[in-house]
């Protein structure tokens, strides 16, 4: 049984999962809490209490699911009879590039969130991730999948790397890209460099079946092997 439980709960420590186990990997949209476990700290708190997460999951036996779920921020709506929170996504620009109210009703409106697989030549799942994190979703997703698959980076050091993310017409920038690279951003625009990792540069959950897992350290991500 795979039991997705005690996410974001986390210490100094991160290890490959048994190959015969299950292994889960998950955060929340928290910001201030760092770390990876192989278990949880009784008696903390749940770091998820709103926003976006992701989970993934991989079983013993090839089962693999990457599930990201949100509010958005919440309208404070509740649907009569289901307990269902509705979201503010009628209101998130970046799904909505011809301007609110422009849709037609009944048209289901798209999403950010972009849980992945990437398959080897057999069919097999060899990795799976996720993030919350709005419009970064989709650039902090590119980020990890391109450092692992494209440069045979380790999963953790992929995850953690420093991260960048284009907002309209400036360049959001974490700590650790050398000065030529900022120049070269330079050329297409303002650069803003911030002073530390940060939750708005997502929080990428992901895990390579029988190899390892990684949990993003912005959002409370950690790993557990069950």
């Amino acid at each position: 049984e795979v039991v997705a439980a005690l996410l974001g709960r986390i210490g100094p420590h991160t290890h490959p999962p048994d190959p015969g186990a299950s292994t889960v990997t998950g955060g929340s949209s928290r910001p201030g809490r760092s770390g990876r476990s192989d278990g949880p700290d009784i008696g903390e708190p749940p770091v998820a209490t709103r926003g976006t997460t992701h989970v993934t999951v991989a079983d013993a036996e090839g089962n693999v699911a990457a599930m990201t779920t949100s509010n958005g921020e919440c309208s404070g709506d509740v649907i009569d009879g289901t307990g269902i929170l509705c979201n503010n996504m009628l209101g998130e620009d970046d799904l909505h590039p011809d301007g609110f109210h422009a849709a037609p009703p009944g048209v289901r409106v798209a999403s950010m969130m972009s849980p992945t697989f990437v398959l080897g030549p057999d069919g097999t799942v060899e990795l799976a991730l996720g993030s919350g994190g709005s419009k970064r979703i989709r650039s902090a997703v590119l980020q990890v999948l391109t450092a692992v698959v494209d440069h045979h980076v380790e999963l953790t050091a992929a995850v953690d790397a420093p991260r960048l993310h284009w907002d309209t017409d400036h360049t959001e920038v974490e700590p650790g890209f050398g000065a030529e690279v900022l120049a070269a951003l330079g050329t297409a625009g303002p650069v803003n460099e911030w002073p530390g990792p940060s939750v708005y540069f997502g929080g990428v959950h992901a895990v390579r079946p029988g190899v390892d897992a990684a949990g993003d350290p912005r959002r409370g991500g950690t790993t557990r092997t069950i």
